[in-house]
């Protein structure tokens, strides 16, 4: 079960970032486009890195938990840091985010194309932080846990 817990946890994680670089791909273009990959291409490197290192699908218990926790935690914050800032804050933290690619000028889809600036610049950003840091943990093997 937590094996598939994870399984989707990645699963979600790889729609949201595709999803949100297709939303902004109809209203950016060209070299802003690229630097909008960037993060999730970067992302997906970690994923890639974490995969092979042997975090993700570990037999040892406590380090898939603590990756499938990592995980869920950066897309909660996300997600909850585009809603405060729509509906509470009258979009004061992704502003300058949305200026940066003339997105501002969108009014009528200002929570759409938060939500994918969010997805596209601002997670993979925090999950390339949380992976680094469960790259920088021991290695895992399977009497770690029992010393």
């Amino acid at each position: 079960m937590r094996r598939a817990l994870t399984f989707l946890l990645i699963l979600c994680t790889l729609l949201f970032w595709s999803m949100s670089l297709w939303t902004l791909s109809a209203r950016v273009s060209g070299a802003d486009f690229l630097w909008c990959c960037a993060p999730a291409g970067a992302g997906l490197l970690m994923l890639i890195g974490l995969f092979a290192s042997g975090r993700i699908f570990n037999p040892v218990d406590r380090v898939r938990r603590l990756f499938s926790a990592a995980l869920a935690t950066t897309l909660l914050v996300v997600i909850a840091c585009v809603y405060a800032d729509v509906l509470v804050l009258n979009g004061v933290i992704f502003e300058k985010l949305l200026g940066l690619f003339n997105l501002g000028i969108f009014i009528d889809s200002r929570l759409i194309l938060t939500l994918a600036c969010a997805g596209a610049l601002v997670h993979p950003v925090l999950f390339i932080i949380a992976g680094v840091g469960l790259l920088c943990l021991p290695p895992p093997s399977d009497n770690f846990f029992r010393q």
